[in-house]
């Protein structure tokens, strides 16, 4: 070791270049754990308030969960300064004499002896300020991690406050609930005891027979009387079709009455006029033909035979109204009041 190398080998020289960027992803693993463990806790939240509206623990997921928010976006801005940081200093060989750093004796390492770095062909020297950097980032993202861990406990004791009320809540609610069981099962009893009184009864007053006999008397009666009461309602129905009926053919009637009418103020007319006529040819100055009075006389023979022919049909219309198919008794009720 103590030998000087003269000629050293240009062919291991490191090439001038800067070396790539390094990064860290120690940063980035405790990321991934805390997106994780942010979707779990994200999902449970969802079927919390899926379930329940009045949440009371609502507050504290948002709170953990804005909390695991920021570490990682600590560590996510950790992780992108890392880049900037400069490149490694490169190593090269060079013609010097590599000797020990021999310490005279009596004195320690340090002890104001400058301390020459002893460099062994085929190991890499190690910066210690790179070494304290990466210590740092691990002491920080364990710092981290302890206080995540340290607000999922504090949560974590929360929900276990909540969930011993609810459990009491629970037991309390079960204590009612048996309570009101007992008593449920007392008014049970008592309805049992109730329910065989009357059957006891019941079957005293079988034994005597007359109330039964009386009761089926009064179901025969409330039968006669319900089928007399759906024959007298389809009665009704019938008759309310043909007053229907009826109503119209008065309407019609009417219409009849009213054409007669003013044929029969013309035909008046026409007689009063034939009537003159007749005096004037009686009269020696008269101007009429017996040819025109024959055709007015056969003009009043044709209005009274249309007269005749409204009169009949009237006549038919009123023989095909349809008649009462039983006799209604007024004197006998339909039903009993």
């Amino acid at each position: 070791m103590s030998q000087i190398r003269d000629n050293s080998s240009p062919d291991l020289d490191l090439p001038s270049t800067a070396k790539d960027p390094r990064y860290d992803d120690l940063a980035l693993q405790g990321v991934a754990a805390n997106v994780k463990l942010l979707l779990k806790l994200i999902q449970d939240h969802k079927i919390a308030c899926d379930q329940d509206k009045n949440d009371h623990r609502r507050m504290l997921r948002v709170a953990t969960m804005m909390t695991i928010l920021d570490n990682a976006k600590d560590r996510i801005q950790k992780c992108q300064s890392f880049g900037l940081k400069k490149p490694d200093p490169e190593l090269r060989r060079c013609k010097t004499d590599v000797r020990r750093n021999l310490v005279p004796p009596g004195k320690k390492p340090g002890g104001g002896v400058g301390v020459v770095p002893v460099v062994v062909e085929g190991e890499e020297v190690v910066d210690a300020d790179e070494e304290k950097e990466r210590l740092r980032r691990e002491l920080s993202s364990s710092l981290a991690a302890q206080r995540t861990l340290r607000a999922m406990c504090s949560s974590l004791g929360k929900e276990k406050k909540f969930m011993e009320a609810e459990l009491s809540k629970k037991v309390h609610e079960l204590s009612e609930m048996e309570e009101l069981l007992n008593n449920l099962k007392a008014q049970n009893e008592t309805l049992r005891q109730k329910v065989q009184e009357c059957l006891s009864d019941h079957k005293e007053g079988k034994a005597g027979g007359g109330e039964m006999h009386v009761a089926l008397e009064l179901q025969a009666r409330n039968k006669a009387l319900s089928e007399q009461l759906m024959r007298s309602l389809d009665g009704y129905k019938s008759m309310k079709r043909k007053l229907k009926a009826s109503q119209e053919e008065n309407v019609v009637l009417h219409s009849t009455v009213d054409e007669v009418g003013t044929k029969i103020v013309g035909s008046l007319g026409r007689v009063k006029s034939l009537k003159k006529r007749i005096a004037t040819i009686s009269s020696p100055s008269g101007g009429e033909t017996p040819l025109d009075l024959q055709e007015e006389i056969e003009g009043l023979e044709d209005m009274f035979e249309r007269f005749q022919m409204l009169v009949e049909k009237h006549g038919k219309r009123q023989g095909d109204c349809a008649q009462p198919s039983g006799e209604i008794n007024a004197y006998k009720p339909s039903v009993v009041a």
